[in-house]
């Protein structure tokens, strides 16, 4: 029993000291982000100048994102305090949010 057990071990580490489980180094290839985008693809070098389109500016829109989650937070604390206050809490923190959601889609 003694023997098999042994040998079984000897088994199990033999592919390992081998380097048999062990990738080639050229072979060895992480996920790209290519690879992870889903749609249409353009290759760059085949663009020319007539085909490619300038980008509007991005505005900085963290102030209006800010508003939304304040609006809706505000809104979920007027929730809790309930009655004439939250009432007012509710509708204060919805007034914020429809302004930075009207600013953010702008």
């Amino acid at each position: 029993m003694r023997f098999l057990a042994i040998s079984f071990c000897a088994l199990a580490l033999l592919p390992v000291a081998s380097g048999a489980q062990q990738p080639a180094p050229s072979s060895v290839k992480g996920p790209t982000l290519q690879a992870s985008s889903v749609g249409f693809r353009v290759n760059e070098a085949n663009v020319d100048a007539s085909t490619k389109t300038t980008l509007a500016p991005l505005r900085h829109q963290g102030q209006d994102v800010a508003l939304m989650a304040v609006g809706v937070g505000a809104m979920i604390v007027g929730a809790l305090v309930g009655d004439t206050a939250g009432t007012i809490i509710i509708i204060g923190g919805a007034g914020m949010a429809l302004f930075g959601l009207y600013h953010y889609l702008e």
